[in-house]
């Protein structure tokens, strides 16, 4: 029979505690450091590469690494008073400053997030993080060919007990030009029609060094917008209340495309007319692809990277190919007509520069364009995607959701 630790001799149960208490220090005196960390680089914009991955990442798990911050703080406190003062008080230094720092993103995003029209769970967003692609389209329907002959598919999300046509999202996925389909954060799209929208996510024909899109894709994804006129009926869609709305490159292709519909002149692979929406959104969009090139700052995922998708979208560099540039740039496609637009800026954004993202604001805001601009703190581009239920996520959404609600009427 296995001796129980009860039975022990007294000064072996004082080796185990002792043994226990310096493990349980050490881990804490680990994530201390951590959360510390975590929480001044998510504050102080110049600590480099630290700074850039915590502007990425706090948005979605700040509130859990305050509530660490805490814990490591109250092993801290523990320590001091069972007499391991040194060691007790340093992990209790850790502690405190990765909890506060870390509380105080989670206050500064949830102030910026309340004050733009949004709203936040934080217990939610502490507890209740789920994959983004974790959900299904209801459909998919093919709507035209790419340049190579192979389908582009709609994925459609339809709101579940609608009575009548719905109002309409045309959603337009980033990743560059070069990356990302159609239901990569098909968990929001889901949440979208739970909430009464009919949901339809586009694929466009995604570009690489051998395959510039710069035409194809923007003609793409207007075709998806006729397509989705002609089959209003079907879809139960109400076209007198339809939303584009992008992330990233996205965000260019919807501008671009509501721009030119305004207009009149927007060219679609398979003909018909072009809708023009009632309102766009936009988050961190690529709205100025010849700053994407030669402007982006420096940081995980800029420099090099976004020459990449710059360059692979034109088929060059701006030098190469100025008018191409001129042509996808969205304060190319800014009238008086321009819809209603709401863009959230990411204001730390490392990959498209938050300040040609708020250039396109003011020039749309100088040719009479309705335009709400929202600049999320503390944030890098993309901050929204890491996590559905994440501050980042629940923020964006709510915001766009009260933005439309108000537009869609």
């Amino acid at each position: 029979m296995t001796e129980s630790t009860n039975s022990l001799p007294h000064s072996e149960r004082g080796g185990f505690a002792k043994l226990f208490r310096a493990v349980v220090i050490a881990i804490a005196l680990l994530l201390g450091i951590i959360v510390a960390i975590f929480g001044l680089a998510s504050l102080i914009p110049g600590i480099g590469p630290l700074s850039s991955f915590a502007a990425r990442w706090a948005p979605t798990v700040a509130p859990i690494v305050a509530l660490a911050g805490l814990i490591v703080l109250l092993v801290g406190i523990i320590a001091v008073r069972r007499g391991r003062r040194r060691s007790g008080a340093v992990v209790t230094v850790l502690g405190g400053v990765g909890a506060v720092t870390n509380i105080a993103v989670v206050i500064v995003l949830v102030g910026a997030i309340t004050s733009a029209g949004g709203s936040v769970s934080l217990f939610t967003a502490a507890f209740g993080l789920s994959a983004m692609d974790a959900a299904s389209p209801d459909r998919h329907e093919v709507y035209d060919k790419s340049s190579s002959g192979d389908d582009l598919a709609l994925s459609i999300y339809e709101p579940e007990g609608a009575k009548g046509p719905a109002p309409t999202i045309m959603v337009v996925h980033g990743g560059g030009w070069i990356a990302g389909e159609p239901d990569a954060v098909s968990s929001e799209l889901r949440t979208l029609a739970d909430h009464g929208y009919l949901v339809v996510s586009v694929e466009y024909e995604l570009a690489n060094k051998n395959n510039p899109t710069w035409q194809s894709a923007p003609s793409q994804v207007a075709c998806a917008a006729s397509w989705i006129q002609t089959h209003a009926d079907t879809l139960s869609a109400d076209m007198d209340r339809l939303a584009f709305w992008g992330e990233s490159s996205g965000g260019n292709l919807v501008a671009n495309t509501a721009g030119a519909a305004a207009q009149g002149n927007a060219e679609s692979t398979c003909g018909g007319e072009v809708p023009v929406p009632a309102a766009v959104v936009a988050d961190y969009p690529a709205f100025d692809v010849t700053g994407l090139y030669a402007n982006a700052p420096a940081g995980p995922g800029a420099g090099t990277g976004s020459r990449i998708f710059a360059s692979s979208y034109t088929g060059g560099t701006p030098e190469k190919f100025p008018k191409r540039y001129a042509t996808v740039n969205s304060a190319a496609h800014i009238t008086e007509t321009t819809p209603q637009t709401l863009v959230m800026t990411a204001m730390r954004d490392d990959v498209i520069a938050p300040a040609d993202q708020l250039a396109w604001v003011d020039t749309a805001r100088d040719r009479g364009v309705d335009v709400q601009a929202v600049q999320v703190p503390l944030a890098n581009h993309a901050y929204t995607q890491k996590a559905k239920n994440s501050l980042g996520s629940q923020g964006h959404l709510s915001i766009a959701e009260n933005y439309l609600s108000e537009r869609l009427q």
